[in-house]
């Protein structure tokens, strides 16, 4: 039996889940300081709210967000007796079944999952969740893969897991499973991201690599225990994979396939993303080479993947990661504070020009540059403005880093 306590915000996490906040509101209010709680007890009215999440930069001040903040919010105060008991039922059945939980509001959410752009409320999940210090690389793929695909799925999720490196997978049949039992047969901590609840074991055959992943790893999902896997739910549980990770590894894909959504989330979530390469005669390598050619890092081997983890700043001794040293976005990326965070500066330089001095000051990935500037720009405002950096010749690439060309 889990050992926790249920405490007012987990009430209101579900309450306002319930009653249909989504994650990217949420995240918003979180950032804010606004607890559930709060958040309904307060009396905010339109001006109020709209002000401060002006005040914060934040882009949710739009009109339909707030009507349907002040809706969602009207409808947990109506029915808040009846809400606050379903909780109280929902979280102890939890307890029964040994699940555990986490919301955005509290300090164990995963740090990686919280700064994508539509974060689930809420995570469900059995055994535990990644640990923050230690770098994680989601290995995706086809699910009816070749020999070659299986061999190779298994090779990197080895070597990766000697490495140190958590393995992040779905935990479907093909590559995912494969991958997953890879890690494990080397001692590797390995993660299994569900479309389905964490207490339904799918597909059927898979239910080993269930047990077996829970001894030193997790089960995750943000749908509720007894949810039933359905088509609809993978393209969302597919942005999670790729939000806990900080790289993605396609191994064996087709051009149109499921993996491509995992790959476009990534991409979203300013992830690097390698792929295997194939032979262009085989329609199960369609998919990676595709990639490769549109930009993906080559993945011929484990090194390239553990050299790019190392230029973002995870600690790297003997040969393996060390989870005893968090990762200091700071020390990764050491933007002076005038730059980033002084509004007149930003206001009065292109986007290009600003990223440009950073640089120049700091080889920097992107990721870094999201945490340091993402408040005033998207991950496409960047990316757009670096790409057209390195076309004028003023900056270049070298691994996962920009460095200046001057």
């Amino acid at each position: 039996m889990i050992n926790k306590q249920i405490d007012n915000e987990d009430l209101y996490a579900y309450m306002f889940r319930k009653k249909g906040l989504s994650g990217r509101l949420a995240n918003k209010l979180c950032k804010l300081n606004i607890t559930f709680e709060n958040l309904l007890k307060t009396e905010f009215d339109y001006m109020y709210l709209d002000n401060i999440l002006r005040e914060s930069n934040e882009s949710v001040h739009e009109e339909k967000d707030l009507i349907k903040l002040n809706t969602i919010k009207e409808s947990v105060l109506n029915e808040e007796d009846e809400l606050k008991e379903n909780a109280k039922l929902f979280y102890a059945n939890l307890l029964r079944n040994n699940i555990n939980w986490t919301h955005l509001n509290k300090a164990d959410y995963p740090f990686r999952l919280k700064n994508i752009g539509d974060p689930p409320l809420m995570l469900f999940y059995k055994g535990r969740l990644p640990d923050e210090e230690r770098p994680s690389v989601a290995i995706v793929g086809a699910r009816e893969c070749s020999p070659y695909g299986e061999k190779t799925a298994k090779m990197f999720a080895r070597e990766l897991s000697a490495a140190g490196i958590q393995i992040i997978s779905g935990m479907a049949r093909g590559v995912d499973g494969i991958s997953q039992r890879g890690a494990i047969s080397v001692g590797g901590n390995t993660f299994g991201v569900l479309g389905c609840g964490v207490d339904v074991i799918y597909p059927e055959d898979n239910r080993d690599l269930f047990e077996d992943i829970l001894k030193d790893g997790g089960i995750i999902s943000e749908f509720d225990p007894g949810t039933e896997p359905l088509r609809t739910y993978f393209p969302s549980r597919n942005r999670i994979i790729s939000g806990l990770s900080d790289i993605v590894l396609v191994v064996e894909a087709r051009k149109r396939s499921g993996t491509y959504i995992t790959v476009t989330s990534a991409l979203d979530q300013g992830r690097e993303v390698f792929a295997v390469p194939g032979r262009i005669t085989d329609a199960l390598s369609d998919g990676c080479n595709n990639l490769i050619v549109a930009g993906a890092e080559i993945a011929v081997n484990s090194e390239a993947i553990i050299r790019d983890l190392r230029n973002k700043g995870f600690k790297y001794v003997n040969g393996s990661f060390e989870g005893s040293h968090k990762r200091d976005i700071n020390n990764d990326c050491n933007l002076k504070n005038d730059l980033v965070l002084n509004e007149s500066v930003i206001g009065e330089n292109s986007l290009e020009d600003i990223l440009l001095t950073v640089i120049s000051e700091n080889e920097c990935s992107l990721d870094i540059l999201y945490q340091k500037l993402g408040d005033n720009y998207s991950i496409e405002d960047l990316s757009i403005s670096l790409v057209e950096l390195e076309m004028d010749g003023k900056i270049m690439k070298k691994g996962s880093r920009y460095i200046a060309n001057i």
